[in-house]
């Protein structure tokens, strides 16, 4: 999915696959946050670490548990992770049911339901061909895998990382999308914590703003990078 923002921001990109998706087995929370840990350690610095969504959950934990690894941070309509322990296992719960629909009606239903959300609305507005694209892209992954990822690595199963996001001395950069109400204030909450956070809010964008504006995003990082 980083293919078209990293040929717009140019550079060397590493893009691996998160656990459960494309090629990646599913793992647990711990071990998902220590694959990428030694992923970046083998990495030339500096090194600027990009997240979104649950990727972006976990580039936050990963700057957290290996700050000296972490030059620059990316966070991309993610947060912390939920505050509380009620909170946590009322998701785990909803989780659960998910992950068991997604096995039960398949990939391509499931990526047909999630994207008629409204949060994905804005993914309408890129041309025919990106959207087939997109769609085959995603269904290239197996509902087992990604229903696995879920179960393991969704919000009620990571720990709560906004106790320690302050600990963060690297320059952070927030982005979300303006719609993204969730996320949006979730990145100004962040950033109220992080010494050296910038926010940027894309105008119009939902969730998947890096697919739906990947210009702006793009534009966004350009600006924000050194040199």
């Amino acid at each position: 999915m980083w293919s078209e923002l990293a040929a717009l921001v140019g550079g060397e990109w590493l893009m691996p696959d998160l656990p459960g998706h494309g090629s990646e087995p599913p793992c647990l929370w711990g071990k998902a946050v220590e694959g990428i840990g030694v992923r970046l350690a083998g990495a030339a610095a500096p090194r600027c670490l990009l997240g979104y969504s649950m990727g972006g959950r976990l580039a936050l934990a990963v700057a957290v548990a290996y700050p000296g690894l972490v030059d620059r941070l990316v966070v991309v309509s993610a947060g912390p992770g939920l505050a509380t322990a009620a909170e946590r296992r009322r998701r785990r719960a909803r989780d659960r049911l998910l992950a068991a629909h997604i096995e039960e009606a398949g990939l391509p239903a499931f990526i047909e339901e999630w994207l008629a959300q409204p949060l994905f609305a804005g993914l309408g507005s890129r041309p025919a061909e990106w959207r087939s694209a997109d769609a085959a892209a995603r269904a290239s992954n197996q509902a087992a895998g990604v229903a696995t990822a879920l179960r393991r690595l969704g919000q009620g199963s990571q720990p709560y990382l906004g106790g320690r996001v302050g600990e963060l001395r690297m320059p952070v950069l927030l982005i979300s999308g303006e719609a993204d109400a969730v996320y949006a204030a979730a990145a100004r909450r962040l950033a109220g914590r992080i010494a050296r956070a910038a926010v940027v809010e894309v105008p119009g964008a939902g969730h998947a703003v890096v697919g739906e504006r990947p210009e702006e995003v793009a534009t966004a990082l350009a600006s924000w990078l050194p040199g």
